[in-house]
C-alpha cells in the first residue's frame, strides 16, 4: 500500500469537468501541486462523438480526444494517473484511498470530485449477456464496434429512447442493422412537448426503426452455449390492455438513462441528492468547504425553478468544472445555473430545447400556456426551405418566455440558443419579439421564426382573460 503521498488539489475523474477543474486550478494559482485520478484509461475525450464513430461518419476513435494525458503534465504541469479508481473519501483526514495495482491513500487540502455518471443498472435476468452493450465510454464504444464487426449482427435492441438511445439507433440503422427502440414511458424523446417529439417520431419510424412504447423488458433469454443473447421477454401496454412481446435480437445496447457516479462517496457524509448526485452550492462547494463536485456527478441550479437538478450536458460540465477548480484555488466565482438547453441532429432533423415543458411550468405554480406554429427556415423562393416546428411556453402573469422548444431541417440550434439567452435574461414575449434579428433571403424570413413565435405568444395573453 502506498502512503504519506499529499498533493494541494486532487481532482477524481479525468474527464471534460476534472480537467477543466484542475487546468483552471492552475491558471488562478500556478504554484499548486495538482494531481488528477482517473479510473480508467484514457482522459479528454468527447463522449457525444461516439455514436458517430459507430455509424463510420468518425473514422477513428482517437479523432473524439482532445489532449493526451501529456499535454497537461508538459504543458500545464498536472500529474494525471490513469487505472486509479478512488474507493472512499475521509474528509475528516482529508484523505482518499484508491486501487491501481495497489492499494493507495493520498492526502489533500483542497479535493474536487469529477468523477462524471455511470449508466444505471437494470435488474433483468439476462441482462448480462456478451452482447449486451452499455455505452458510455470509450471502451464501450470500442467493444460495441468490434463485436459488429466479428459479429455481423442483423438486428438489435436499443433500451431506452432519449438522446443516446435514438441516436445509437439511428447510427446502427445507417450501417445496416435493424433497430427497435424499447421505452418503458408513453413516448419516446420525453422531455419534449408532443407537438415536437411526433415530427421526430414520424422520421424514425419511416427510417424503418421500430418503436415499442410503454413496454418493460422481463427478461433475455440467452443462449447457454455461446453466452449470447436472443429473444427478449417483454410487456407492452396499450390503451390499458397489456401482451406479451417477443423481440428477436442480435444486439442489447443498454441507454436507459445514467446517474451519478459516487458509490465511493458514501461513507463520507457528503450530501448527496437525486440521480446519488452530490449536492453543491453557487461555488460548487460540496458540504465539505474544502471539498468541491463538478459534471455530472454534481447538482445543477435550474435558472427557471431554483432547484437544484441532475442536469447533466458538456456545458454545464466545462463550467462547474472551472468554477470548482478557481474556487479551490483560491478564487471566488459562482455558477448562476442551467436551463438544460439541448440540441441533437438526427436523420436529418434539428431538434432541441431551453428552459422548461409546461407540465415542469405547471407544476412550479407559473400560470403558463403553451402555443405552437410553424414556419419556413428561410424564404420559400429560395431553394431548401423547410418548416421550422416551435412550440413556447409562457407566463401568463409575469409574460416571461419559460421554456421553447423546435425541431426543422436547419438552424434549429442555434435559434434554440436566442430563446436560451432571452430566458436567462428574464425577457418577455413582447421584448423577444422585438429583437433586432438578422434577416437574408437565403438565411431567414421576415421576421424571422424567433420574432414570429414570440409576438404570437404576446398576442395570445392580450387576448387573454384574467
Amino acid at each position: 500500500m502506498i502512503n504519506n503521498l499529499y498533493k494541494d488539489l486532487v481532482v477524481i475523474g479525468g474527464n471534460v469537468s476534472g480537467l477543466a477543474a484542475a487546468s483552471q486550478a492552475k491558471r488562478v494559482d500556478p504554484s499548486l501541486d495538482i494531481i488528477v485520478l482517473e479510473s480508467g484509461g484514457y482522459v479528454s475525450y468527447g463522449s457525444c462523438g461516439m455514436p458517430y464513430f459507430i455509424s463510420g461518419l468518425i473514422e477513428k476513435i482517437y479523432d473524439l480526444f482532445t489532449y493526451p494525458p501529456s499535454f497537461f503534465e508538459e504543458k500545464r504541469n498536472i500529474k494525471i494517473l490513469l487505472n486509479h479508481k478512488v474507493m472512499s473519501i475521509n474528509p475528516f483526514k482529508k484523505e482518499i484511498l484508491f486501487s491501481s495495482k495497489v492499494l493507495g491513500a493520498l492526502k489533500y487540502d483542497k479535493l474536487i470530485i469529477c468523477s462524471g455518471a455511470s449508466p444505471i443498472v437494470l435488474n433483468i435476468p439476462g441482462i448480462n449477456a456478451k452482447n449486451v452493450f452499455n455505452f458510455r465510454n470509450i471502451p464501450d464504444a470500442i467493444n460495441l464496434k468490434g463485436f459488429i464487426k466479428a459479429q455481423n449482427p442483423k438486428y438489435a435492441t436499443v433500451i431506452g429512447g432519449g438522446s443516446v438511445g435514438v441516436l445509437l439507433a439511428e447510427a446502427l440503422n445507417k450501417i445496416g442493422i435493424k433497430v427497435t427502440i424499447i421505452e418503458t414511458a408513453k413516448k419516446i424523446f420525453k422531455d419534449y412537448e408532443d407537438e415536437i417529439s411526433s415530427i421526430l417520431i414520424s422520421k424514425i419510424k419511416s427510417s424503418q426503426i421500430s418503436i415499442l412504447t410503454d413496454t418493460r423488458i422481463n427478461s433475455v433469454q440467452e443462449n447457454k452455449t455461446t453466452g449470447l443473447a436472443f429473444l427478449i421477454n417483454a410487456t407492452n401496454t396499450k390503451d390499458g390492455i397489456s401482451e406479451q412481446v417477443e423481440i428477436e435480437t442480435d444486439l442489447i445496447l443498454l441507454a436507459a438513462g445514467i446517474e451519478a457516479n459516487t458509490d465511493f462517496t458514501w461513507n463520507s457524509s457528503i450530501e448527496i441528492g437525486e440521480k446519488k448526485a452530490i449536492k453543491v452550492n453557487s461555488k460548487q462547494q460540496t458540504s465539505y468547504a474544502n471539498i468541491y463536485a463538478a459534471g455530472d456527478c454534481c447538482l445543477v441550479k435550474n435558472l427557471l425553478t431554483n432547484k437544484y437538478d441532475f442536469i447533466p450536458t458538456a456545458n454545464n460540465a466545462i463550467k462547474t468544472g472551472r468554477i470548482a477548480g478557481g474556487n479551490a484555488a483560491g478564487g471566488d466565482e459562482n455558477f448562476a445555473g442551467s436551463l438544460g438547453t439541448k440540441a441533437d441532429k438526427i436523420f436529418g432533423l434539428e431538434i432541441a430545447r431551453t428552459g422548461i415543458g409546461l407540465e415542469n411550468a405547471l407544476d412550479f405554480r407559473f400560470n403558463a400556456f403553451k402555443i405552437t406554429d410553424s414556419y419556413q427556415s428561410h424564404i420559400k423562393a429560395i431553394p431548401g426551405s423547410d418548416a421550422i416546428t416551435i412550440t413556447t411556453i409562457t407566463d401568463k402573469n409575469s409574460k416571461r418566455l419559460l421554456g421553447a422548444q423546435m425541431i426543422g431541417k436547419e438552424c434549429v440550434g442555434k435559434r434554440i440558443d436566442i430563446l436560451a439567452a432571452a430566458i436567462s435574461r428574464e425577457m418577455t414575449v413582447n421584448e423577444i419579439y422585438m429583437l433586432d434579428l438578422s434577416y437574408a433571403p437565403e438565411i431567414s424570413t421576415v421576421l424571422d421564426p424567433v420574432n414570429r413565435i414570440c409576438a404570437k405568444a404576446s398576442l395570445e395573453i392580450q387576448k387573454m382573460k384574467f
